[in-house]
C-alpha cells in the first residue's frame, strides 16, 4: 500500500475520510516522502484538522507535507468568467448579453462541477508530478467521487470528439477561403486532451490506489459494497479498506455493550464480504481530534495496522 504514486480516500459522508487520509499523508511524510494532500470535498476540513488556512494554493503544513483544497463551485465560476472574457471580445454587446445568460446557466448544469474538479485536479497533480513523491486525494462523498471518476474515464472520448469537430469546421472554412483564426483554440483543446488523457492513464494504472473508508454500520457497509463494485468495473485499484470509529472492546455502559455486540456482527460481516481486501481498523476516539498531536496518534495506529 505504501508504494503508490496516487491515493484516493473515499466513502460515505461522515465516516472520517479527511482524518484517515490526513493521517496516512502524515505517515508517508514522516517516512521521508514528499506528499501533497488535495481535498475535493466542498465541505473542506483540512484547514480545521491541520489548524491552518489551507486554501486553493499548494502550501506546506508540516515538514514534507503539503496541502491544497479544490472548491468546485468557485472553479466553475472562474471557468465561466474566463470563457466570457474571451467571448466578449469577439461578439457584439447584444449577442454577448444572450451568451452571458447561457454561460451562467451552465454553472448549475449537472456534471459541470465534477468535470471542472477533474480538470483542476489533473493540473494540480500533473503540474507537480516530479515535485512530489505521492499524492493523496481526500474526496467528496461517494456519489460525487464516482461521478468525478466516470468523468476521468470519459474525458478522453469527449476531447477527441471536440477536436475532430473543430478540425472539420476549420477545414471547411479554409476550403471556402474564410479566415478561421481557430488554430489557437485547436491548440488549447489538444493540450487539454494530452493532459487529461495523461491523468486518466495515471488514475487507472497500478500506480493508483483507492482506499474506501467506512464505519462498522449497516448503511456504510452497503454503500461501500456499491462503491467497490463501481471502482472495480472502472478498473481503479482497490486492495485495502479502512474501518474507522470501532468501539473499544470493554465498557461499563449497557448501551455501549449492546452497540458493541451489534458491531461485532458487522465486523464479521465486513470480513466475509470484503475478504479479498486487507481490512484495517481504527478505534473510535473519546474526543474530537484537535491538532497535529492527535493526528500523529491516528497515523501511528494506522501504521500498526499496515
Amino acid at each position: 500500500m505504501l508504494g503508490k504514486k496516487l491515493y484516493f480516500f473515499g466513502g460515505k459522508g461522515g465516516v472520517g475520510k479527511t482524518t484517515v487520509s490526513s493521517a496516512f499523508s502524515l505517515l508517508l511524510a514522516k517516512a521521508g516522502k514528499k506528499v501533497l494532500i488535495i481535498s475535493t470535498d466542498p465541505a473542506h476540513s483540512l484547514s480545521d484538522l491541520f489548524e491552518t488556512n489551507v486554501g486553493p494554493e499548494v502550501r506546506e503544513v508540516l515538514p514534507n507535507l503539503f496541502a491544497t483544497e479544490i472548491d468546485p463551485g468557485k472553479e466553475v465560476s472562474t471557468y465561466v468568467e474566463s470563457a466570457l472574457n474571451a467571448v466578449e471580445r469577439a461578439v457584439s454587446p447584444e449577442v454577448f448579453s444572450q451568451i452571458k445568460e447561457v454561460f451562467h446557466a451552465v454553472e448549475h448544469t449537472p456534471g459541470v462541477e465534477e468535470a471542472v474538479t477533474v480538470d483542476t485536479l489533473s493540473r494540480k497533480i500533473l503540474d507537480n508530478l516530479r515535485g512530489f513523491d505521492c499524492f493523496v486525494v481526500d474526496t467528496a462523498p461517494t456519489g460525487h467521487t464516482l461521478a468525478m471518476l466516470r468523468t476521468v474515464e470519459r474525458v478522453g472520448r469527449w476531447m477527441e470528439e471536440l477536436i475532430e469537430r473543430k478540425m472539420r469546421a476549420e477545414s471547411l472554412k479554409e476550403m471556402a477561403g474564410t479566415e478561421t483564426g481557430g488554430h489557437g483554440t485547436l491548440r488549447i483543446l489538444k493540450e487539454r486532451r494530452e493532459r487529461l488523457t495523461g491523468f486518466a492513464r495515471l488514475v487507472f494504472s497500478e500506480d493508483t490506489l483507492f482506499v474506501p473508508v467506512m464505519n462498522p454500520e449497516r448503511l456504510s457497509i452497503l454503500e461501500t459494497e456499491r462503491l467497490i463494485e463501481n471502482l472495480e468495473h472502472m478498473g481503479v485499484g482497490v486492495t485495502h479498506l479502512v474501518v474507522n470509529k470501532v468501539l473499544p472492546e470493554e465498557t461499563d455502559c449497557e448501551f455501549l455493550r449492546k452497540r458493541k455486540t451489534q458491531e461485532r456482527e458487522y465486523l464479521e460481516l465486513i470480513g466475509k464480504r470484503f475478504r479479498n481486501l486487507r481490512v484495517l481498523t481504527l478505534k473510535m476516539k473519546p474526543t474530537d481530534l484537535k491538532g497535529i498531536g492527535d493526528l500523529e496518534k491516528v497515523a501511528e495506529e494506522l501504521e500498526a495496522e499496515l
